[in-house]
């Protein structure tokens, strides 16, 4: 029974569910924005990762390739943001 279970799709909504909260962090605490956009970004490159992998494997490539793109765009704009000095 464990083998059927797809954990993509629940991975998946719990980084959205993470993603909206730490917007919604954002947004309720603005002077300490650049950790909470630094993980808004990190949740946001692997919810797109997961639905990537989901959508690979239900056989739907155009979406899968929409989604590993944006999942790798958002982990570069993550990096870059991390490693950018202020200053």
């Amino acid at each position: 029974m464990l083998k059927r279970i797809n954990i993509f799709p629940i991975l998946k909504f719990a980084c959205a569910a993470a993603v909206v909260i730490t917007s919604l962090f954002s947004l309720a605490y603005p002077g300490n924005q650049r950790l909470a956009t630094l993980f808004t970004q990190f949740l946001l490159s692997l919810m797109c990762l997961f639905s990537g992998i989901s959508e690979f494997k239900t056989n739907r490539k155009t979406y899968a390739i929409v989604s590993f793109s944006v999942s790798l765009f958002a982990a570069i704009a993550f990096i870059s943001t991390l490693l950018l000095r202020e200053g």
